[in-house]
């Protein structure tokens, strides 16, 4: 049992044996090929749909930018939020 850090296998990152076969193949068959680089020019090309050049922003942000954690965002939220009340008809009443 391993108590908080790893003690065997693969080395974190490390490919296993088929994801490492087919970036060989793909390697040897299109060695220009870069999917990163084919989403950014399907992006990119005006004479695509609009809503496929919108869906490739995404997938491409999930490569550049870290994924943000919920309890991040919550906890950036909850720190910057102000409620004010305001009775836009300016009446009073006294109940």
């Amino acid at each position: 049992m391993a108590h908080g850090f790893k003690t065997g296998g693969r080395q974190d990152g490390a490919p296993n044996r088929s994801r490492g076969a087919l970036r060989e193949r793909l390697a040897s068959n299109f060695p220009d090929y870069d999917p990163l680089i084919a989403l950014v020019e399907i992006a990119l090309d005006v004479t695509n749909e609009l809503s496929l050049q919108i869906d490739c922003h995404p997938a491409i942000a999930a490569y550049v930018y870290p994924k943000v954690r919920a309890s991040a965002l919550i906890e950036q939220l909850n720190s910057n939020i102000e409620i004010n009340i305001v009775n836009a008809h300016g009446d009073h009443r006294d109940d």
